[in-house]
């Protein structure tokens, strides 16, 4: 049996009951006294009135906290969680900030005390951060030639600025470089170190102004700019540019998508993105408190303003944006192509849109469809039309997806289209295959 042990400070942020003999940790709720959150109301004012980006609207959010705080808001709310959670909402209802939170996390406190009292502290948390980057390829997931030498691209967060995450970007730029136009993918990207590995500069020819930078720690205006990647060569990424973004999408990676649409020509494609604009950081409020406050706005070049609140709003609204994107891509190559690609061409776009297709066929018309096209079968059962090759061993048929009231994809190998409707029956149809082979076939008698 283990000894009485008196309570610590330790094991009071650890959550642990150590009085009386005891065979194992218990778990204890943490709670707070009027003197503690008294404290962190304190400390929350003295940040957010020296660090946040907008002072005016910081001043109201600390006036409105400190009268909650005398009205006696907070004096019930003795575990930690939910009184952050509390101030939180409050600071939101003066200021809908996306980045401006209070939590309670001692660890994290220790470890942004840690960070900043010494710069080879600094450096080692820096290393295992970079080390952990690593061991996820620094958020690259997918790189992949789709057809119609189409590049897609998906990365999940922005890396921090290290050489190793600078050679997965270069090697990831460098793969898709030939490809006719480039699909990249933020839709689960919550953002991260955007400026540091400077994927941006992949996308215009020079140094470029993005516009400018308030910071209000320093209280200063700076003027922002793309820069040439380092060791990037004469890399450039000169193709038409689309960028798939969802809600999910946040911050940093919403910075990324906001540039690139208005200073790059890029398409966005999706739904309306988070709407944080703001570069944060966080601060020990003491107590096992933190504050991320943010601290950096950017003011875009053409657009005088950002994204805060609004998100990056879309050019084409989807909610299946990756094959609306392609589609995008592809009717665009149309208009250059040569007969044979075009057909090519056309095939894909009736594939992709096959699979968002919602057409329906009325069962009481689907007679006019079925019959012998040559070695080729059509039939229906209960509402749905099948299609076989009778020359195949498999005697599965294949459902048949309406893309419209008169052409149809079958799996992935063909695409139907019914002609010639006379008698109430179609007396032909147009078989297509994605090589842009396509040949007429009369119903058999």
């Amino acid at each position: 049996m283990k000894k009485n042990i008196s309570l610590s400070l330790a094991a009071i942020s650890l959550g642990l009951s150590l009085s009386g003999p005891v065979l194992f940790a218990q778990e204890k709720k943490t709670q707070i006294d009027q003197t503690t959150i008294k404290e962190v109301i304190h400390s929350i004012d003295t940040i957010i009135q020296r660090n946040y980006v907008y002072p005016d609207k910081g001043a109201l959010i600390v006036k409105f906290l400190n009268n909650q705080y005398k009205k006696g808001k907070y004096k019930n709310l003795t575990d930690p969680v939910q009184l952050t959670d509390k101030i939180t909402t409050d600071i939101l209802s003066v200021q809908n900030d996306k980045h401006l939170r209070i939590e309670y996390n001692p660890q994290l406190e220790k470890d942004i005390i840690k960070f900043n009292s010494s710069i080879s502290d600094k450096d080692k948390i820096t290393e295992l951060d970079i080390a952990k980057e690593k061991s996820q390829n620094f958020y690259f997931k997918k790189l992949e030639i789709l057809p119609s030498n189409i590049g897609y691209m998906e990365f999940t967060n922005f890396a921090l600025s290290s050489n190793e995450a600078r050679k997965i970007i270069q090697s990831a730029m460098q793969f898709l470089s030939n490809t006719d136009a480039l699909i990249i993918d933020l839709r689960n990207n919550r953002g991260g170190s955007g400026a540091s590995n400077n994927i941006l500069g992949y996308f215009f020819d020079h140094r470029t102004k993005t516009g400018r930078t308030f910071n209000r720690i320093q209280n200063t205006w700076t003027d922002s700019f793309v820069e040439s990647p380092e060791n990037g060569e004469n890399l450039r990424m000169k193709m038409p540019v689309y960028i798939l973004v969802s809600k999910k999408t946040f911050s940093a990676a919403e910075g990324f998508a906001y540039t690139l649409l208005t200073l790059r020509n890029a398409k966005v494609v999706g739904n309306s993105t988070s709407g944080g604009a703001h570069l944060t950081r966080s601060f020990s409020l003491g107590n096992g408190f933190v504050g991320f406050i943010p601290y950096l706005r950017h003011e875009n070049e053409k657009t005088h303003t950002d994204w805060e609140g609004t998100g990056v709003v879309p050019d084409i609204l989807s909610d299946s944006p990756l094959l609306t994107a392609q589609n995008e891509i592809l009717k665009d190559k149309l208009k250059t192509a040569n007969n044979q690609e075009k057909s090519k061409i056309q095939w894909l776009i009736h594939y992709n849109e096959s699979q968002i297709a919602d057409i329906k066929i009325d069962s009481s018309q689907m007679e006019k469809y079925t019959g012998r096209f040559a070695e080729f079968e059509i039939t229906k059962q209960d509402s749905q039309l099948y299609f076989r090759d009778v020359n195949q061993n498999s005697k599965v048929p294949f459902p048949m997806i309406a893309i419209s009231q008169t052409l149809f994809q079958i799996g992935g190998d063909y695409q139907i289209e019914f002609i010639n409707l006379s008698n109430d029956k179609f007396q032909a149809v147009n078989m297509s295959w994605s090589d842009g082979w396509s040949e007429k076939i009369d119903r058999t008698p």
